[in-house]
């Protein structure tokens, strides 16, 4: 299904290079800048949701966790570098530390 018009990227309004399909079926057309961080956004979330998930299992997911998680989700995406792995490190013992975390981390 298509709301918006596939050919201008949904965020910044310029020329689409590439069409998404969102979760509830919707298409939509991202520019470059968009659709690279889209893909490292979703690299970066897939990793994440499952530490999430293991930490919940284990009985250590509150709070504080869930804001450390949600912030490593909204900031390695920017970081430098192609590895989804290397963003997230570069980001997570920094915010482990403000989170209050840095214990909790380090031992999961």
């Amino acid at each position: 299904m298509t709301l918006h018009d596939t050919s201008v990227c949904v965020y910044e309004g310029g020329p689409a290079v590439t069409v998404r399909t969102g979760k509830t079926g919707n298409q939509y057309g991202l520019c470059a800048s968009c659709a690279d961080i889209t893909e490292r956004t979703d690299a970066v979330s897939e990793i994440m949701e499952g530490f999430r998930t293991r930490l919940r299992e284990a009985g250590r997911l509150d709070e504080r966790i869930e804001d450390f998680i949600n912030g490593v989700i909204i900031c390695a995406p920017l970081a430098p570098g192609a590895d989804p792995l290397a963003r997230i490190s570069a980001v997570f013992h920094r915010l482990a530390k403000r989170c209050g975390v840095e214990a909790e981390v380090t031992a999961a």
